[in-house]
């Protein structure tokens, strides 16, 4: 079973991908937690970029990509993972500071 904030933020990315996703004429490109967003078509580079600031707005934390394997942070589940780790990771810092 997955924890909660997990569950809210791929429902946070899966809805803002559904308002803002590109069409390329693909048709319909079914959207779950393991869609590529980017080899599906749904996101373009600079859409992917517009999803990280979105992301990052919303959890108040910054998402480092740096260390991070491409084809983990494509995948909606991936990006959320990605994203909640770094929200920890921020929290912890604030914390002990």
């Amino acid at each position: 079973m997955k924890p909660q904030l997990e569950i809210e933020v791929v429902g946070l990315v899966v809805g803002w991908v559904k308002k803002n996703m590109q069409t390329n004429g693909n048709g319909h490109v079914e959207l779950t937690e393991n869609t590529d967003l980017m080899e599906s078509g749904l996101l373009d580079s600079i859409g992917f970029v517009e999803l990280i600031v979105f992301m990052e707005s919303q959890m108040a934390c910054n998402i480092d990509l740096t260390d991070v394997d491409p084809g983990e942070f494509t995948t909606v589940q991936g990006l959320c993972r990605i994203a909640l780790r770094n929200h920890q990771a921020g929290e912890t810092y604030a914390s002990s500071h």
